[in-house]
């Protein structure tokens, strides 16, 4: 989501569709290494239920104007439902005198910089896409594909979606959007290093994987954390000493939650 901060101007629609087919492009080539094209329809449903979450997180940067903000409740509500999946519907074994804690932890400390001035329904769509990226992969795992069968058919699934998506809003607003060389090159590469971070969390999901959909899910998410940094050290969110200490405390509490998670699995 950097490029959309950082070209405000650029659509986050055209972002959505040019990362999506740079993700195409980074599985296409996993695919060709090992051998694994399929159009499973399970990862191509799973990539459209995507699609979904990725328009409404792309939409919120921008709608929202907080990169931090818009990161903090997308992934809260991403944990919160990935870890209720994990331990009621697929009953992964877990030291519940860990876990609930750690995530207690980890979603106390996403909502400590949160804004006391804005109604929380006022970012429902960061909030929805949350719904959405905690639960997209429930049929993955209830499917019998393994990490490497799945993230074919899943790029692809990702990128039809967001091509008919961008060509419907073309049409709706009958113009064409921009897509300016420097930040589509952006978009591109940041499709490819999602598609990569998206086979990590296959891995650490998969039923013979570390951790699982109940643990593994919500540790994955951490990367709120780096999304905070960049909003704070690049973007200048959170100017004030005020809001810094904020953020400070709040990562503490939240990389706390993570290490009382990990030790839930052992």
């Amino acid at each position: 989501m950097v490029p959309l901060k950082k070209y405000p101007n650029y659509s986050s629609w055209a972002f959505l569709a040019v990362m999506a087919v740079g993700a195409l492009f980074c599985s296409t080539v996993i695919a060709g290494v090992t051998g694994q094209f399929n159009l499973a329809p399970v990862g191509i449903f799973c990539g459209l239920l995507w699609v979904i979450g990725g328009a409404l997180c792309f939409w919120a940067v921008q709608a929202e104007q907080d990169l931090a903000g818009t990161g903090l409740r997308s992934m809260s509500v991403s944990i919160l439902l990935s870890f209720f999946s994990g331990v009621v519907i697929f009953q992964e074994p877990t030291l519940l005198y860990f876990s609930v804690p750690a995530i207690a932890c980890m979603v106390i400390g996403i909502w400590i910089p949160a804004s006391k001035t804005k109604s929380v329904w006022k970012n429902w769509r960061s909030l929805l896409s949350g719904a959405i990226f905690g639960t997209y992969l429930i049929p993955y795992k209830f499917s019998s594909l393994g990490d490497m069968e799945f993230l074919f058919p899943f790029s692809v699934g990702v990128c039809v979606g967001s091509v008919l998506l961008v060509a419907i809003m073309t049409l709706k607003r009958k113009k064409s959007f921009g897509y300016p060389k420097i930040p589509t090159l952006f978009a591109f590469a940041s499709g490819i290093l999602w598609m990569l971070g998206t086979l990590a969390i296959f891995w650490a999901i998969a039923d013979d994987g570390m951790f699982g959909y109940a643990v593994g899910y919500p540790l994955l998410q951490l990367n709120l954390v780096v999304n905070q940094m960049w909003g704070v050290f690049v973007f200048g969110e959170y100017a004030s000493r005020h809001g810094r200490i904020k953020l400070t405390l709040s990562t503490i509490v939240i990389l706390v939650g993570a290490v009382l998670l990990t030790l839930s699995k052992m």
